[in-house]
């Protein structure tokens, strides 16, 4: 099953037992290296041969191996963009009473929900870019995971950084709110 070409006939058992033998290992490898976990990894390949098997007859695949992986990194994003769901402060900030006083807390809280409301005006490019940086990956993982050159994603970082700061400076909040709001930018970005 190298190529699934349009009008060819449907995939067999066997033809999909080889396929699934051939590419399981290196595709394990592949997503979790994007994800960062094994059982997430696992849980996405399941759901890509899954959706192989299912589709198996409308499916119009010219080379097995590029589709492979490409569906794959899709579904690593995707897995990600869902851990993505958490707010900020739950995954990267211990807002606690013994580190901050409750009107600290209130504007450290205040300060990243504007984050993330301004993060979701970015392009999506942009903003995947963004959200594979919180989650830790440095700039050449990123660049390697959505296949374009390191200078890209500098570019483009650099471009999400200048938009959040415009929008953030047009908004409608007190100098003390985007003051933080900035600052927890910086430091969001540069420490993860």
């Amino acid at each position: 099953m190298n190529s699934v070409a349009p009008g060819s006939p449907a995939i067999d058992l066997q033809q999909f037992e080889l396929v699934f033998k051939e590419h399981y290992s290196s595709l394990f490898q592949y997503v979790k290296s994007i994800v960062k976990d094994a059982d997430l990894a696992k849980d996405v390949l399941s759901d890509l041969f899954m959706n192989l098997w299912v589709n198996k007859d409308r499916l119009e695949i010219q080379n097995i191996r590029p589709y492979l992986f490409r569906s794959a990194r899709n579904g690593a994003l995707k897995a990600i963009s869902a851990q993505s769901t958490e707010s900020l402060d739950e995954i990267y900030l211990e807002i606690t009473e013994e580190t901050f006083n409750p009107f600290e807390r209130i504007v450290a809280k205040e300060s990243i929900r504007i984050v993330e409301q301004l993060m979701r005006k970015l392009p999506a490019m942009r903003k995947e870019i963004i959200q594979l940086r919180l989650h830790g990956f440095k700039n050449h993982e990123i660049a390697r995971i959505l296949d374009i050159t390191e200078k890209k994603v500098e570019y483009h970082m650099r471009e999400a950084i200048e938009q959040l700061t415009y929008f953030m400076n047009q908004s409608n909040f007190d100098r003390a709110t985007i003051a933080g709001g900035l600052m927890m930018l910086n430091v969001i970005l540069t420490i993860f």
